[in-house]
């Protein structure tokens, strides 16, 4: 759970996202901090992420100050990757506050150094508009539940070495009632990682599929 209580902030958008691998929501300050949560639900390698995490308190100019980082992502253990803090801020408040910021995460960096973390930044020049699109899509269809669907779909589409959803669908089903029944499920095996498709080219009826 956050150690910050998050205030509503009309300046910002505040809100939570439902993040299916931590079977919790996890509250965002900003729009592109719930972008980048989406973005950690794509990647294999993340397990589970936390938002703001824990407290740091550090000297500057003989005053003391708090920071509370802004995620904390953890990795697939068989990786050996150290659990990583990022700060998600747009590129141009980072340059605008430029001084502030390096002098603030240079104290950090060297608590985070000392305690086996990383620390990275994360702006929107990190996201590609079109995966990011893509992402958004697929994740609404997350929790659909009909598990004989899925799995007729899965031994259905290992006849083919690629195909278009359009023909899968045609080849699947000549019934346009079952067709649009099957579709969403589509949706979700992509998003499960049990279907491929390129999440770098928009995700269309006419995207080239093929099973994992």
């Amino acid at each position: 759970m956050p150690e910050r209580k998050i205030p509503k902030n009309y300046r910002s958008v505040t809100g939570t996202f439902p993040s299916h691998k931590n079977k919790r929501n996890i509250f965002y300050e900003s729009l592109l901090e719930r972008d980048f949560y989406l973005l950690l639900e794509f990647e294999d390698d993340v397990v589970s992420y936390e938002e703001q995490p824990f407290k740091i308190y550090y000297q500057r100019a003989k005053s003391t100050y708090r920071y509370t980082p802004d995620v904390l992502v953890h990795y697939n253990s068989v990786l050996n990757q150290l659990p990583c803090v990022f700060e998600v801020k747009m590129s141009d408040e980072i340059k605008e506050k430029k001084v502030f910021f390096e002098e603030k995460f240079n104290q950090i960096e060297k608590y985070i150094n000392l305690n086996d973390l990383e620390f990275k930044m994360f702006t929107e020049l990190d996201m590609d508009e079109i995966y990011l699109e893509n992402a958004m899509f697929l994740y609404r269809y997350r929790d659909l539940n009909n598990q004989l669907i899925s799995k007729n779909i899965l031994e259905k589409i290992k006849l083919f070495s690629e195909t278009s959803i359009n023909n899968f669908l045609e080849h699947f089903s000549s019934n346009k009632f079952e067709q649009i029944e099957l579709l969403p499920y589509i949706w979700q095996l992509i998003f499960l990682k049990k279907i491929n498709t390129d999440m770098n080219i928009k995700i269309t009826n006419s995207s080239i599929i093929k099973a994992i």
